[in-house]
Protein backbone atom coordinates (compact mmCIF):
# COMPACT_ATOMS: atom_id res chain seq x y z
CA UNK A 1 0.00 0.00 0.00
CA UNK A 2 2.71 2.61 0.78
CA UNK A 3 4.35 2.03 -2.61
CA UNK A 4 1.01 2.60 -4.35
CA UNK A 5 0.45 5.74 -2.29
CA UNK A 6 3.90 7.09 -3.17
CA UNK A 7 3.33 6.48 -6.87
CA UNK A 8 -0.16 8.05 -6.69
CA UNK A 9 1.19 11.18 -5.00
CA UNK A 10 3.98 11.47 -7.58
CA UNK A 11 1.54 11.04 -10.47
CA UNK A 12 -0.82 13.62 -8.98
CA UNK A 13 2.11 16.03 -8.68
CA UNK A 14 3.18 15.32 -12.27
CA UNK A 15 -0.26 15.96 -13.75
CA UNK A 16 -1.12 18.97 -11.60
CA UNK A 17 2.25 20.64 -12.09
CA UNK A 18 2.14 20.18 -15.86
CA UNK A 19 -1.43 21.42 -16.25
CA UNK A 20 -1.06 24.42 -13.95
CA UNK A 21 2.25 25.40 -15.56
CA UNK A 22 0.79 25.17 -19.07
CA UNK A 23 -2.01 27.53 -17.99
CA UNK A 24 0.56 29.92 -16.54
CA UNK A 25 -0.74 29.52 -13.00
CA UNK A 26 2.41 28.21 -11.31
CA UNK A 27 6.16 28.09 -11.56
CA UNK A 28 8.05 24.85 -10.89
CA UNK A 29 9.89 25.32 -7.61
CA UNK A 30 12.13 22.25 -7.91
CA UNK A 31 15.42 23.65 -9.25
CA UNK A 32 16.29 20.33 -10.90
CA UNK A 33 13.00 20.00 -12.79
CA UNK A 34 12.36 23.69 -13.58
CA UNK A 35 14.70 23.84 -16.62
CA UNK A 36 13.05 20.74 -18.10
CA UNK A 37 9.58 22.22 -17.74
CA UNK A 38 10.71 25.50 -19.30
CA UNK A 39 12.41 23.67 -22.17
CA UNK A 40 9.24 21.76 -22.98
CA UNK A 41 6.47 20.33 -20.78
CA UNK A 42 6.72 16.98 -22.59
CA UNK A 43 10.38 16.70 -21.58
CA UNK A 44 9.41 17.38 -17.98
CA UNK A 45 6.70 14.69 -18.16
CA UNK A 46 9.06 12.08 -19.65
CA UNK A 47 11.81 12.68 -17.07
CA UNK A 48 9.39 12.86 -14.13
CA UNK A 49 7.58 9.72 -15.30
CA UNK A 50 10.91 7.92 -15.72
CA UNK A 51 11.85 8.74 -12.10
CA UNK A 52 8.47 7.50 -10.87
CA UNK A 53 8.75 4.26 -12.83
CA UNK A 54 12.37 3.74 -11.71
CA UNK A 55 11.40 4.22 -8.06
CA UNK A 56 8.47 1.81 -8.43
CA UNK A 57 10.58 -0.85 -10.12
CA UNK A 58 13.37 -0.45 -7.58
CA UNK A 59 11.00 -0.72 -4.64
CA UNK A 60 9.21 -3.72 -6.14
CA UNK A 61 12.51 -5.46 -6.84
CA UNK A 62 13.86 -4.83 -3.33
CA UNK A 63 10.60 -6.02 -1.78
CA UNK A 64 11.73 -9.63 -2.35
CA UNK A 65 14.64 -9.05 0.05
CA UNK A 66 13.07 -6.85 2.71
CA UNK A 67 9.38 -6.10 2.45
CA UNK A 68 9.30 -4.32 5.80
CA UNK A 69 11.99 -1.87 4.68
CA UNK A 70 10.20 -1.17 1.39
CA UNK A 71 6.94 -0.42 3.20
CA UNK A 72 8.74 1.88 5.64
CA UNK A 73 10.77 3.63 2.93
CA UNK A 74 7.74 4.16 0.70
CA UNK A 75 5.65 5.38 3.63
CA UNK A 76 8.36 7.86 4.65
CA UNK A 77 8.78 8.90 1.03
CA UNK A 78 5.05 9.52 0.63
CA UNK A 79 4.98 11.54 3.85
CA UNK A 80 7.97 13.70 2.94
CA UNK A 81 6.73 14.18 -0.64
CA UNK A 82 3.33 15.31 0.67
CA UNK A 83 4.81 17.71 3.23
CA UNK A 84 7.15 19.27 0.68
CA UNK A 85 4.40 19.54 -1.93
CA UNK A 86 1.90 21.13 0.48
CA UNK A 87 4.50 23.56 1.85
CA UNK A 88 5.50 24.60 -1.68
CA UNK A 89 1.83 25.11 -2.56
CA UNK A 90 1.32 27.23 0.55
CA UNK A 91 4.47 29.20 -0.25
CA UNK A 92 3.26 29.75 -3.80
CA UNK A 93 -0.22 30.76 -2.54
CA UNK A 94 -2.04 28.08 -4.53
Amino acid sequence: MPVTLLVAIAMFDLVLTTVLFCFGLIEELNPLMRPLLHTHPALFVVVKLATIVAAFIGLQWYRQFDERFVRLAAGCGATVYSVVWVSWCIGAHI
